[in-house]
């Protein structure tokens, strides 16, 4: 039986998402607009659809297509990871946001200079960006791959496809363009994978019954790991407690989550735009992990269907270019890049609005008006749109760096977030205490990475744990930081001018 291939109608079902999704993003542009209306929407932001944004910066194709990889291969194990969110949501509410609500911020790192000093603030923007930038790459990269395996697209012509794209809307529209264009694609993304689902599920003989007792006898459907031997990667324990840290970190510390936040209208919204996400990560996260127990046990009573699979990978794209009807294959390969279209998205503005804030306006040219730095961060978005495309065109070369992103998120997840706990907790913690702690940490977590063959879950709470005690005890050893840098700026205490406000009366 001759295999179904991508046909011409399907390409233009691809071509034509990514016009439309181009043409919705440009439609926000504004010739005369400020700083605040580029980089945060003017803070004015309906949270339902910031909510949905947040969801959709954790559903890159890499996500897409790997989670039901993982369990066409494996189990639902790893869905442990999502619900650190809910678990963590609670803290972030409680600790941060009423911080970063009130103090009206552009990057989260302007806070850590309130409550540190400039080169706390500099540093940590700087490594956000190296990192992101690096992600951005690999984001549009690994997709391409795959996609050019099953249908043949050249991997160049995908990553400029989803670049240039992506780069257009975003540079013309700033963030009203990136939220709102999320919304679209996760939508896109949340129907491609149903489609999956259903089709997978549907087309094994016997129906729902069969392809679950056929996933069941094939261990798919295993979801507990009780084992407390740290190497085990998906155990209930790793996934847990490192999947606390890997979901608290970006919504604490991670500019391109945090930009999301801070375009609210208030605290509340910023609360409910959290709490949506956690009501929907899970849900999300289920239907990705089923969609790949669907596509095994259609495979294993197909087995020939699957000929010429030469990367499990590309399982899910390889099942809608050929199980699929004409049109509704291109629709899911349009559901991949709009997968990367969305976190790319989100990521030169980000990268945009740090490079701008921290470091253009904050130490290059202060004191320029609000439109001159609206224009500054859209040349700075086409120019980081730039850089990252054409990483990702030969990020074939980076295959070390491609296979250890994630464990390199693991190494410095930890110390970012115990920065971030010592300066909201803690009264005594100073600048080059939380310094020496964060690369204690960092030294520590790279030291289990090369000494033990731990899961790299557990490199976050490591980092966590040694960069808040160092930090902590090495700030005893010098001076108290002063109240200005307190006031204000750490738990249970009050600003400055609301002190003296309850004062006086």
């Amino acid at each position: 039986m001759r295999m179904k291939t991508f046909s011409a109608v399907d390409y233009g079902v691809v071509i034509g998402y990514l016009l439309v999704i181009a043409a919705i993003g440009s439609s926000f542009y504004r010739r005369k607009t400020t700083a605040k209306e580029y980089f945060l929407g003017g803070r004015s932001m309906w949270w339902l659809p910031v909510g949905i944004s947040l969801i959709a910066a954790d559903l890159s194709a890499i996500s897409v297509m790997g989670s039901p990889a993982w369990s066409f291969r494996n189990n639902m194990m790893l869905l442990w990871l999502s619900v650190g969110y809910p678990l963590m949501a609670p803290v972030v509410i409680k600790v941060f946001v009423p911080f970063y609500a009130r103090l009206n911020l552009y990057t989260a790192y302007e806070y850590l200079e309130k409550r540190f000093n400039v080169s706390v603030r500099a540093i940590t923007s700087l490594l956000f960006q190296l990192l992101r930038v690096a992600h951005v790459a690999l984001v549009i990269y690994a997709p391409s791959l795959v996609i050019n395996l099953v249908t043949g697209m050249p991997v160049w012509q995908c990553v400029l496809l989803m670049g240039a794209f992506t780069t257009f809307y975003t540079t013309l529209g700033g963030m009203r363009a990136v939220i709102w264009t999320d919304v679209i694609q996760f939508c896109t993304v949340s129907l491609g994978i149903t489609l999956i689902f259903v089709t997978a599920v549907g087309s094994v003989d016997g129906g729902l019954p069969v392809a679950y007792r056929t996933a069941l006898e094939g261990g798919r459907l295993e979801f507990f790991n009780l084992s407390t031997d740290p190497k085990e990667l998906t155990s209930l324990w790793a996934c847990l407690i490192g999947g606390m840290v890997l979901c608290m970190s970006p919504l604490t510390t991670d500019q391109a989550i945090l930009q999301r936040l801070f375009t609210t209208k208030s605290e509340q919204d910023c609360r409910r735009s959290i709490i949506l996400q956690c009501l929907l990560i899970i849900p999300i996260g289920t239907l990705l992990y089923l969609a790949g127990v669907a596509l095994y046990s259609f495979y294993k009573l197909n087995p020939s269907r699957i000929e010429g699979l030469s990367n499990p990978d590309a399982v899910m794209p390889l099942f809608a270019v050929r199980e699929l009807p004409v049109g509704i294959s291109g629709l899911i390969i349009a559901a991949i890049f709009a997968a990367s279209m969305a976190v790319m998205s989100a990521g030169i503005n980000s990268l945009t609005t740090a490079t701008i804030v921290d470091f253009y306006q904050r130490m290059l040219r202060p004191g320029r008006s609000p439109e001159h730095y609206a224009m500054a961060g859209r040349v700075g978005t086409a120019l980081w749109g730039t850089a990252a495309t054409l990483l990702a065109l030969h990020a074939g070369r980076l295959g070390a760096l491609a296979l250890a992103y994630n464990k390199v998120s693991s190494y410095l997840s930890g110390p970012l977030l115990g920065i971030f706990l010592l300066a909201t907790l803690t009264r005594r913690s100073n600048s080059a205490g939380v310094l020496m702690g964060a690369a204690a940490g960092s030294v520590v977590v790279a030291y289990v990475a090369m000494t033990t063959e731990w899961s790299f879950f557990w490199y976050g709470p490591i980092g966590v744990v040694v960069t808040f005690a160092t930090g902590y005890a090495a700030s005893l050893l010098g001076p108290a930081p002063p109240a200005s840098s307190i006031e204000g700026f750490v738990i249970g205490s009050q600003p400055a001018e609301r002190r003296e406000a309850v004062q006086s009366n």
